[in-house]
Formats: C-alpha cells, structure tokens, sequence
C-alpha cells in the first residue's frame, strides 16, 4: 500500500475572484475615517454607496479601494 494519495484539484467555473463584501467597520479601518465621515460622504456623493442585504450595509472591496486610489491620485 501506498501512503500517497493523488489528489486532483477542482477548478471553479469561475474565473473571477469573487467580490468580497465588506463591513462598515472594516471600510473605516480601509480609509482612516470614523464611520460618520463615511455616511457623511455618501450623502455628499464622494463616496461609493453600500449595498442593502437586508438591514446589513455591506460595501464592495474593489469600489472601496477604486476610491482609494483615486485619492491617493488626487481625485475628490
């Protein structure tokens, strides 16, 4: 007997990665703000709204950091 086993791994249909779905609290600690700031930017339009999953807000990662780097480019 053998103790080595082959193990073939699955692929997904997917090729993307999937997008992961951030918290208010995780957002804040991405971006340096309170979360006030936050929904004060919303409110203003300066910030990426966050998706409703039930009574949840839940953000997505790439329009959080697309954020980011427009700021660090200069952006409003």
């Amino acid at each position: 007997m053998s103790l080595s086993t082959a193990v073939t791994p699955q692929h997904h249909q997917h090729t993307q990665p999937s997008e992961r779905l951030l918290t208010i609290a995780e957002v804040a600690a991405s971006v340096g703000f309170k979360s006030s700031s936050i929904y004060l930017k919303i409110q203003q339009g300066t910030f990426p709204k966050p998706l409703k999953i039930g009574t949840a807000s839940r953000w997505r990662e790439s329009e959080v950091q697309a954020w980011i780097k427009k700021q660090i480019q200069g952006g409003a």
